[in-house]
């Protein structure tokens, strides 16, 4: 199931020497420094590994973007691209947004502010999670890696239901750039319609507190209906070690599904560990693995977005995994922090497969 972005480039008329592959490098002190603020901001999505303190109320979960592992740019090629249709597809390295752009809402609505133009070309949502993508066009050179200052909202509410979103921006040259924003509603929560607002109001030049700041307001609104959807309740439990994982409904849509579950640790296991990770992973009966996106929780609910499901797949099979550890220390603020490559406790295992039988 899974393709990389080389897939769709196969299918474009183009010379090879347009091209330059840059040198990746490890994930560096950026990268920690874009999670920190994220969690700060509290607008990037939450991905695993989930570690998360199990005595908290909500469960705050973080992880290192693979965007920041794409290495490829373009040159004069990338001018020549026509922005709407095709960014799905420039992120699509995994294979998670696989078809996407099919069931896509064009937008095309430009806001220009302070020397840089943002068009928000393409929207999709699922009933549960939204995505926008967009390109800018700048009067300078905005870094490797900006970030945008703002998140989606659903109007006409007194509280908005989306409550976690990430910004995931690719430079396409030095002043041209194209990004996807995903933002997702309350664990247990799906809505078929809704109006919503995508308000930006500053662009940093990179994912840090301290970075400089193009101050600007780019503003946004449309309507959006879900897209066909067919849920199929479950309700199955896996346990094992003081660890339950139980997968309460699946949601197929033309181009994903949605697993919903929760898990249960028990107060043994919380009292011992300082942070529990709970994972799944899905494969179906043709052998197929299945990339997906969290899509955040609160407390012990969660939701895992995945690839589009396999037309001639008749069982999903779950695999939860747990990782227990204990922390390094604790920060000023009375948090506690693991390093890299810890030495403290730390213990892995998984549960016994669920599996679904699917609904045609």
């Amino acid at each position: 199931m899974k393709k990389d972005v080389y897939d769709h480039l196969n299918d474009m008329k183009m010379d090879i020497n347009q091209f330059e592959v840059e040198e990746v490098e490890e994930v560096s002190e950026a990268e920690k420094s874009r999670v920190m603020m994220d969690l700060k901001r509290k607008i990037r999505k939450p991905k695993p590994v989930r570690w998360r303190k199990m005595a908290a109320a909500a469960s705050i979960t973080i992880g290192l973007s693979s965007a920041a592992l794409f290495g490829l740019s373009f040159t004069s090629f990338a001018q020549e691209i026509p922005i709407i249709g095709q960014v799905f597809k420039w992120f699509n390295d995994d294979g998670f947004y696989q078809d996407y752009d099919e069931h896509a809402n064009t937008l095309a609505m430009t806001q220009e502010d302070n020397g840089i133009r943002m068009t928000v070309n393409e929207a999709v949502f699922d009933g549960k999670t939204l995505y926008i993508t967009y390109d800018l066009i700048t009067e300078t050179d905005l870094g490797e890696t900006p970030w945008l200052d703002g998140m989606p909202k659903m109007l006409d509410e007194s509280i908005s239901r989306l409550v976690s979103a990430q910004h995931n921006v690719k430079k396409i040259n030095d002043t041209h750039y194209a990004g996807i924003t995903t933002a997702t509603l309350w664990p247990d929560y799906r809505v078929e319609e809704g109006s919503f607002e995508f308000n930006i109001n500053g662009i940093l030049m990179e994912p840090r507190d301290d970075a400089e700041v193009i101050p600007g307001n780019w503003k946004f609104q449309f309507d959006l209906k879900a897209t066909d959807n067919k849920e199929q309740v479950v309700k199955l439990t896996s346990a094992k070690n003081g660890v339950a994982v139980n997968i309460k409904r699946a949601v197929f849509t033309p181009m994903s599904f949605i697993i919903y579950y929760d898990e249960r640790v028990s107060t043994e296991q919380q009292i011992k560990w300082d942070f529990i990770s709970v994972d799944i992973e899905v494969r179906d009966d043709l052998g197929n693995i299945y990339a997906n996106e969290h899509n955040g929780g609160f407390d012990s609910q969660h939701s895992n977005t995945f690839e589009k499901l396999n037309p001639k797949a008749t069982k999903l099979i779950i695999t939860p995994s747990v990782r227990l550890a204990q922390r390094d220390g604790t920060n000023e603020n009375g948090s506690y922090y693991r390093n890299e490559g810890s030495t403290a406790p730390m213990e892995e295992f998984e549960l016994d497969e669920i599996v679904i039988e699917i609904e045609k």
